[in-house]
């Protein structure tokens, strides 16, 4: 394996039956390993718990491609703490040979304290390499935290008050209901987006990406196309499919929350608009009736129960910009089947694809989690169809119009001659200062209360 040191590769080795040593010596280290077991396992004929590639079995090639996956996120988690790519080497090499082997048993290293001393550092100190500073364990801690024990990553590209998320890029179960799939170019869409946007981006880790194709495959494998395939994902559940009683404990809203306080008000003390963009795939036309269905019911929700800032004129010119600058974005773009380019969808129920579940369902999408307890002033689901999305996913550019697009029609439904102003990137690599406001304090209902009121206290 061409990227990894002697002695990581004999490690591997070692753990793995003699039948998949070819496949790892002919690998181009532990990216190209995984994509390999993935290759495989797509080419796999279904059928029994004996499927095989060939020789090897399906459930060996996942079991390593997890262990592959597990060194490759370790090393990738130990990047911000090893900035020295000499001194970073020799501390993984030094956690691998120690049974450290994935980002979990770091974080257990990092809790386990005999004699009153950090675990990770006596290992990293016997072996010759230097012991972390006692910031730099507690920020590793936090960091792993989140992306160790659930499973997701939140990416800071910049100081703005704008959260993008991605929950569907990964196979996730849905109670009572088949796996939902997974969505592709939407993480890639959503981290472009928040680094144009200088937000933050929210989605399940790139190690879980990888991990919840392998147990899809493997399930594929093992019980064919018509196979129910929920018993072979991890037990990560649809963020967008929530039980109201959940939210308070779950990792996304944890995060989402967190992020909402943080850019809640201004140095002066007053409310701050924040924006919340949650980014979906939906089918092709006609399947679909659009390339992109923007779902503001959420919004539209707060409004009528008066619990929003907003009011129902402001709303409706929100989503009167939005049809015209994501229309106009559209045009640039040559995508198939022609069809209409953009919808507006402000009511819940109505169709699916509005950003809300009806009040029966008793469940709440990203964008009701993100207005209803965050706190978030403006929450958009952004339903893209696959051609966009693979058109986007070609086009940076075309990405960066979308995001603009989504905050003019944001700054212009803010804005105020009072309250702070909102940078927003201009064309051509220029800036604008759009001035962006909401109307003040929510009226008897603040964010706090809104959270007490439902069980949510400061849980986030």
């Amino acid at each position: 394996m061409a990227i990894l040191a002697e002695p990581v590769q004999e490690i591997v080795f070692r753990d793995s039956p003699s039948s998949l040593h070819p496949l790892i010596r002919r690998s181009n280290g532990l990216t190209g390993l995984c994509k390999d077991i993935l290759e495989m396992l797509k080419k796999s004929p279904s059928g029994g718990s004996s499927s095989s590639t060939g020789e090897l079995k399906a459930e060996e090639l996942v079991e390593l491609g997890e262990q592959a996956l597990d060194l490759e996120e370790l090393e990738d988690c130990m990047q911000q703490k090893w900035p020295n790519r000499d001194e970073r080497s020799s501390a993984y090499q030094r956690l691998v040979l120690s049974g450290v082997r994935s980002p979990q048993a770091l974080l257990t290293a990092l809790f386990d304290r005999p004699a009153g001393k950090c675990r990770l550092n006596q290992i990293l100190e016997d072996g010759g390499c230097k012991g972390l500073k006692a910031d730099a364990l507690a920020s590793l801690t936090e960091q792993l935290e989140v992306r160790a024990r659930q499973r997701i990553e939140v990416s800071m590209e910049g100081p703005q008050p704008v959260l993008v998320t991605a929950p569907h890029n990964i196979y996730l179960r849905r109670d009572g209901q088949p796996p939902h799939m997974m969505e592709e170019y939407t993480t890639l869409i959503a981290q472009r987006l928040a680094r144009q946007l200088r937000g933050a981006c929210l989605c399940w880790s790139r190690a879980e990406q990888k991990r919840s194709e392998l147990y899809w495959c493997l399930g594929r494998a093992q019980s064919g196309e018509a196979g129910d395939l929920s018993s072979f994902l991890s037990p990560n559940r649809d963020p967008n499919y929530l039980r109201i009683e959940e939210v308070a404990q779950n990792p996304w809203f944890r995060q989402m929350a967190r992020l909402a306080d943080q850019w809640r008000y201004t140095k002066e003390g007053s409310i701050r608009p924040t924006l919340h963009i949650d980014v979906h795939g939906c089918r092709d036309p006609p399947a679909t009736p659009s390339h992109i269905t923007v779902g503001l019911a959420a919004m539209h929700q707060e409004v009528v129960a008066k619990r929003s800032p907003l009011s129902q004129s402001r709303l409706e010119n929100f989503a009167q910009t939005l049809q015209v600058e994501l229309t106009s974005v559209l045009g640039n773009l040559d995508l198939r089947p022609r069809a209409q380019s953009v919808r507006v969808l402000l009511q819940a129920g109505v169709e699916r694809l509005s950003g809300a579940w009806p009040a029966e369902e008793q469940r709440l999408t990203q964008s009701q989690q993100a207005m209803a307890f965050a706190g978030f002033t403006h929450s958009c689901q952004l339903e893209l169809s696959k051609a966009l999305r693979k058109a986007l996913s070609r086009d940076d550019a075309g990405t960066a119009r979308l995001g603009r697009a989504v905050t003019k029609a944001w700054a212009l439904c803010c804005r105020s001659e009072s309250l702070p102003l909102l940078r927003s990137p201009g064309n051509s690599g220029e800036e604008k200062d759009l001035e962006a406001s909401v109307l003040g304090p929510r009226p008897g209902s603040g964010t706090r209360k809104r959270r007490e009121r439902h069980g949510l206290r400061r849980s986030a």
